[in-house]
């Protein structure tokens, strides 16, 4: 968390927003692959592909914790 350290106020709600909207974007290309009807991918490959989404989802909600407590800890 040393790195949210280093950013201002209006940098670490920026961050935040960013992360957000990194998530969603995240969560709408999961969603729009695994809904896509016709496409014929391994259920190995589709296995793969939900675990390498639910693992970077994973990351950003750490990191949109991490900005939220920091943003606590100001008082912001």
């Amino acid at each position: 968390m040393s790195k949210l350290d280093d950013l201002n106020d209006l940098e670490l709600k920026k961050k935040l927003e960013n992360l957000v909207e990194e998530l969603k974007d995240i969560e709408n290309e999961r969603s729009f692959l695994f809904k896509q009807s016709g496409m014929h991918v391994s259920s190995s490959k589709i296995a793969a592909q939900m675990a390498d989404f639910d693992t970077e989802a994973q990351t950003v909600t750490e990191r949109i914790a991490e900005c939220i407590e920091e943003i606590k800890h100001r008082g912001l």
